[in-house]
């Protein structure tokens, strides 16, 4: 039978097949993501037990697919960027196929990955403090979460989960925030589904004349931090997967604190607020009127359902998003994090970077204040860097503020940054800059105290 639209009261009309794909990979998606569970002396989340239990049990399976998976990303992205290849459009070409940083990038993602398991080639490839943090402990554990994320989060972002949650939080972002209701879904997306996903979404909206380039750029620079799983890999690298949930509850909070303050200053507030050229409907239709917000999410929810992929599509959506993962994302952030690491020990050039940030620091009482100073700036670089320096830190309450500024400082060239480049929002490197220093200024002393007087 067909199904039929929603009224305004946001279900009549549903089919029972329409309810249940709602429903169904809806509650599966937030239990997955979402429900504490115990796990050893500790309490987690369901996703983070499957990533323990592939990296205990399968290490040496994790360690050489690494190997296979930048191999052949170094491999084909040569030969589809500038090999005789064919012209059709295929997976793999159409996430490798790239201009020369991001081939160079993958190419080294190879070398490194091989050169520290083989221990092949000159120390700084191949000693603990730089391959053994990347290789055997970071990308180890991005390998697994990317396989489970790939068929994860869809539950979570194609099934209506988003837009039930983000149409009753709608109100609220325009009283608050200063954001079209439906600009929730989008955040939403972001802290749940990854931020390059809200990003994109963000960006497209903007193109379709949804949101005024001002009311884009705040969602795209407001919301779109680090997912929750991958705020889990970052919490377990600086150790601090025992209190994951006081962790989690702290990014929310600076997250809220810095989106309430980012839309109402520069440099947001110098972008034009106006809508992209040839594009007229610019009406917010999240709640309607006479429409409460539990039935606009019901509605919304619902419509999102109608169109979710059946399973045999959700495989190969999964199936994609892992390969693009695995094949473009993954040996890309080894090359990054491998130089930025050579960099930091090796090297003094982040301690000169970050040495204004030592004697705030020290005033503040942060153990480790010279330790810890480089990671306030190299994670505009990637979000992962610094975790990366400052989990071999001794105070925990340190490393839970490194862990707290390297999701929350939100800015990231690897990935968030060069989206926002890319796009047609006219924000530029120095506009990036800036918002990644004011949310560092913001976030910071919040941090600090929550390390000190909530968790510790």
């Amino acid at each position: 039978m067909a199904d039929t639209s929603t009224d305004v009261n946001g279900s009549h009309g549903a089919s029972g097949k329409t309810w249940a794909k709602f429903l169904i990979p809806s509650t599966l998606g937030a239990t997955l993501f979402l429900l504490p569970v115990p796990g050893g002396d500790t309490w987690t989340i369901p996703f983070g037990l499957m990533i323990d239990f592939v990296n205990n049990n399968f290490g040496t399976l994790v360690k050489y697919t690494l190997l296979v998976v930048t191999v052949l990303s170094a491999i084909l992205s040569v030969w589809y960027s500038y090999g005789p290849a064919k012209p059709e459009i295929g997976t793999l070409r159409r996430h490798l196929r790239g201009d020369a940083i991001w081939t160079i990038l993958r190419v080294l993602g190879a070398v490194f990955t091989a050169a520290f398991i083989f221990s092949i080639g000159p120390e700084f490839m191949t000693s603990d403090a730089t391959g053994g943090v990347v290789v055997a402990t970071l990308m180890t554990n991005l390998l697994a979460l990317f396989a489970f994320a790939a068929f994860g989060l869809p539950l979570l972002t194609d099934y209506g989960f988003t837009e039930f949650v983000g149409a009753l939080l709608s109100k609220a972002f325009r009283k608050l925030f200063q954001l079209p209701g439906r600009s929730a879904v989008d955040g939403l997306a972001s802290w749940l589904g990854g931020s390059a996903l809200g990003v994109m979404l963000t960006t497209q909206q903007y193109d379709k004349g949804v949101y005024t380039r001002r009311e884009a750029a705040s969602v795209a620079c407001t919301f779109s931090i680090v997912s929750l799983p991958f705020c889990y890999v970052i919490a377990k690298l600086v150790g601090l997967a025992d209190v994951f949930f006081a962790y989690y509850g702290s990014v929310m909070l600076i997250g809220f604190v810095c989106a309430l303050i980012m839309p109402r200053i520069p440099p947001l507030t110098w972008i034009p607020q106006e809508y992209h050229d040839d594009t007229s409907d610019h009406t917010d239709t999240t709640v309607k009127e006479g429409e409460s917000l539990v039935h606009a999410g019901t509605r919304l929810a619902l419509d999102r359902a109608r169109e979710a992929p059946n399973f045999r599509n959700f495989l190969k959506a999964g199936i994609d998003n892992l390969v693009f993962m695995w094949f473009a994302l993954v040996p890309a952030t080894v090359a990054i994090a491998m130089i930025a690491m050579i960099l930091a020990e090796y090297t003094p050039i982040f301690d000169w970077i970050s040495a204004p940030f030592v004697p705030i620091l020290n005033f503040a009482g942060v153990e480790s204040a010279a330790e810890a100073a480089p990671s306030l700036v190299v994670g505009f670089a990637d979000m992962y860097l610094p975790a990366l320096i400052g989990e071999s830190i001794e105070s925990k309450e340190t490393r839970f503020l490194i862990a707290i500024l390297s999701v929350s400082q939100l800015i990231y060239m690897s990935e968030v940054g060069a989206i926002l480049l890319r796009s047609n929002l006219g924000l530029n490197l120095g506009h990036l800059a800036l918002i990644f220093v004011i949310r560092t200024i913001i976030a910071t002393p919040i941090a600090i105290f929550l390390a000190r007087v909530v968790v510790f």
